[in-house]
């Protein structure tokens, strides 16, 4: 074995002169950030309301991304499988290669890796780089040079009157409709750091009235990590993910139709946060203590923007291909006038209590992962699933769940249908199909029945969801993406106070997306989707919807300036026909707008950089063509547009 490795570093070196090595540097790899976010976005679809999804998704693409393309010889798990998308099998191979016979030296030892291919040398080639790994005990002059400070500062406003600000109304809002955001990060390697965040709300005072403290919400996070047996400490604010988010994983993101990987959440235990958004975080403190093999966690605090708190901890057990973790929490409850000593009490007095116990482990090649809760009063909840390579061009992803009427969990987020973790039984199966060197499909089904009330069904029920993806790789750097869903559930027929029967509803959704690079500095993206709704009335009318809508990006290096245009035309018959979209927005902010009724939207993104100072500045305009005025209440206005501008200043130093 030692005698092909070097016969691969020998061949690395006479290939580093051929223009394939050429080729692979010229890749860019915000293209590749790019999809990950569409790829987020595709998820989010299944849920009921995708414009409530948090800034978490961003924050996690930018902490994997932070020091640029990831390093083979230094590759996170979670990075490997989620946005690298390698299986568990071939993170284990290259792992165990790296242990057996020191770090990579080219990308051309790829192949010689058990799992691996040379088209998935191609493929990684491109998004991933091999460095040395980072020393293990840094020199007290190089901590200090690698301090990083980012501090960034973002203004919004919708241009428009509205309702609200008119002081001649008995109700109306007290401050300006400016929407402040700021947030400061410093970090050491990723040892120590200190983040900060704070935000104020369109139509709230700023350092007035009852906001003489600035802004309305604050958030912030003092934290260790790795620093021999302690993995992590947090004294702040932070987010905890463990199993399968079955008790906790608030900030989890998985969903229907996101591929194989999409089927399996990440936990990632304790991560310290300071969010811009005013979201159920825990806010005390954390630690995790232990080595490669054992760790332990434990943490107390308050969650924000409800009156509980909790204290609890987990253990976790790994080996290379085997992962165990048992973990608990508990409740109290506390008014919403009571002091800090009052909270703090309210951990002493738990008046809910959950569980769980979940694992991973490979047999062979086949990921077998999953996770068992119960609450308080013995109500279970049941997760298990599998990650199968069938054969090396496809994988299959199957997941059975069943969580019980009654079973609860305030910071939980299990893979689901309803809205919560209570009374649903399904099953989902998943594939992942490579057809040629060019087209690869995606596919998914999920049945699933619901014991329990959920959004507009007041009654037990049973649906089906299910789905294809193609994604086509054009010459020339074309790319052809083609997406068909189908839904069928029952809703409520009627809007009677005393009586909702319930009739079947069906939903189809198509998309057809097609991305090109024409020149180097230009990237192009045309899409055209479109929504079927069987209504739930006597008529049985199908409604419609329909989005169309033309991408242009510039990026030019000299100066480092970049444009983004889009416009879009939409036309649906009622709200329910809503579509999504994902728009390119200035730093930190992840956008899914929500495109209804009758209208065109188009937007511009400006972004010039000269060395650690950048600057953004967004216009977004919605026209709608069949309304004279939007919205209601203190959010009246009077015309049919609304328009939003942002500007955001950032400095790294």
């Amino acid at each position: 074995m030692k005698t092909k490795r070097i016969a691969f570093v020998l061949t690395a070196i006479i290939l580093s002169t051929l223009p394939i090595s050429q080729t692979f540097a010229q890749q860019d790899s915000t293209l590749f950030m790019d999809s990950t976010l569409e790829t987020w976005e595709a998820q989010t679809e299944a849920l009921e309301d995708v414009e409530n999804v948090t800034e978490d998704p961003l924050e996690r693409l930018e902490e994997s991304q932070s020091s640029g393309r990831p390093n083979l010889n230094d590759l996170k798990y979670e990075t490997a499988v989620k946005l690298l998308k390698l299986t568990d099998y071939q993170y284990y191979q290259l792992q165990l290669y790296i242990e057996t016979y020191g770090p990579l030296y080219s990308i051309y030892e790829i192949p010689s890796i058990d799992g691996f291919s040379v088209e998935e040398m191609r493929r990684l080639a491109t998004v991933t780089i091999i460095a040395p790994p980072p020393k293990g005990r840094p020199s007290f002059r190089e901590l200090i040079r690698s301090c990083k400070n980012v501090f960034w500062v973002r203004y919004g406003q919708i241009v428009e009157r509205q309702a609200g600000y008119d002081t001649s109304r008995a109700n109306h809002y007290v401050g300006s409709p400016a929407h402040l955001q700021f947030r400061y990060d410093f970090s050491i390697r990723q040892h120590f750091g200190f983040r900060v965040a704070g935000e104020k709300d369109a139509g709230e005072a700023f350092f007035r009235g009852d906001q003489k403290q600035g802004f309305d919400h604050y958030s912030g996070s003092l934290y260790v990590k790795n620093i021999r047996w302690l993995k992590c400490a947090v004294l702040g604010d932070y987010r905890l993910n463990f199993g399968q988010g079955l008790v906790l994983g608030s900030s989890m993101m998985s969903g229907k139709g996101g591929g194989v990987s999409a089927a399996r959440r990440f936990s990632d235990g304790i991560r310290p946060v300071a969010t811009t958004n005013e979201s159920e975080l825990f806010r005390g403190v954390a630690f995790t203590l232990g080595n490669a093999q054992w760790s332990g966690s434990g943490f107390a605090g308050a969650i924000t923007e409800s009156n509980h708190t909790a204290f609890g901890g987990a253990v976790t057990y790994r080996q290379a291909q085997f992962s165990l973790n048992a973990l608990a929490v508990c409740y109290g409850e506390y008014s919403d006038s009571a002091t800090a000593r009052e909270k703090w009490r309210s951990l002493g007095q738990p008046k809910q209590v959950n569980a769980g116990l979940s694992y991973h482990a490979l047999a062979r090649k086949v990921l077998l992962f999953g996770e068992a809760a119960v609450n308080e009063k013995g109500r279970p909840a049941v997760l298990q699933a599998a990650l199968i390579p069938v054969a090396p061009i496809f994988q299959v992803a199957a997941l059975l769940r069943y969580y019980a009427t009654g079973y609860q969990s305030p910071m939980g987020s299990g893979f689901r249908t309803s809205s919560g973790d209570c009374g649903e039984f399904g099953a989902y199966l998943t594939g992942h199909l490579v057809l040629n060197r060019r087209i690869e499909a995606d596919l998914y089904c999920d049945y699933y029945r619901l014991r329990w009330l959920s959004y507009l069904t007041d009654a037990p029920v049973q649906g089906m969801d299910a789905g294809l993806s193609l994604s086509c790789h054009l010459p020339g750097k074309n790319l052809l993406y083609a997406r068909y869903q189908w839904r069928t559930k029952p809703k409520n027929e009627s809007n009677d106070i005393y009586l909702h029967r319930l009739q079947e509803q069906s939903r189809h959704r198509f998309r057809l997306q097609w991305t090109c690079a024409p020149l180097p500095w230009l990237n192009t993206k045309t899409e055209v989707s479109m929504v079927l709704n069987k209504g739930p009335d006597e008529t049985k009318r199908w409604y419609k919807g329909i989005l169309m809508y033309q991408d242009l990006a510039f990026n030019w290096k000299k100066p480092q300036l970049s444009v983004h245009l889009r416009i879009a035309y939409f036309d649906t018959d009622r709200y329910d026909e809503r579509l999504y979209a994902y728009e390119n927005d200035v730093y930190y902010a992840f956008t899914v707008g929500s495109y209804y009724y009758q209208g065109m939207r188009g937007y511009l993104l400006l972004r010039y950089k000269i060395q650690n100072f950048s600057i953004w500045f967004r216009i977004a305009r919605t026209h709608y063509l069949n309304k004279n005025d939007i919205s209601s209440g203190l959010t009246y206005i009077d015309k049919p547009h609304k328009t939003e501008v942002k500007v955001q200043c950032l400095y790294r130093f």
